[in-house]
């Protein structure tokens, strides 16, 4: 296919238009259940979080999710109204103990499976490169990459 913009070869307009494509599809998948992408993010983060973690605070979801502290300040703030989680106080009062409540258990469960498909057939276009096109994502970074053994050559 020809290319039909000067900005085709811009890797970095080219990051960013995937992007938006790929968040696009997924707030598709979550417009159902009433959610913003950050709240879909931060639920996903809390439920990921709470299979190695007993007590899960705002800082915990601000490292994992790298999203903007007052961002999802406001968004747990949101989350507890809609009673999707549930922040307990812990002894010493001085942060909350963030818990996902049993309907936001059963929605982000669902969610992430509707996700995961979405990405598998979004992605799947990469076919074997896709472990490559990790690798150079967490290169650009500053992550650690894994490198794959050839033994066929």
């Amino acid at each position: 296919m020809a290319d039909t913009s000067l900005n085709e070869n811009r890797i970095g307009l080219l990051i960013w238009q995937t992007s938006n494509l790929w968040q696009s599809r997924i707030r598709k998948q979550i417009s159902k259940f009433n959610l913003s992408f950050n709240e879909y993010l931060i639920l996903e983060t809390i439920y990921n979080l709470s299979n190695f973690l007993s007590d899960i605070s705002q800082i915990d979801i601000v490292k994992h999710s790298f999203i903007d502290k007052s961002v999802v300040s406001a968004k747990l703030t949101q989350l507890n109204n809609k009673k999707l989680i549930k922040k307990m106080t812990p002894n010493d009062n001085r942060s909350n103990k963030i818990v996902l409540t049993s309907d936001g258990n059963i929605i982000v469960k669902k969610i992430i499976h509707d996700v995961i498909e979405m990405e598998n057939i979004f992605f799947g276009k990469l076919n074997q490169e896709s472990f490559n096109f990790i690798n150079s994502l967490k290169l650009l970074l500053g992550k650690k990459i894994r490198i794959r053994a050839n033994y066929n050559e």
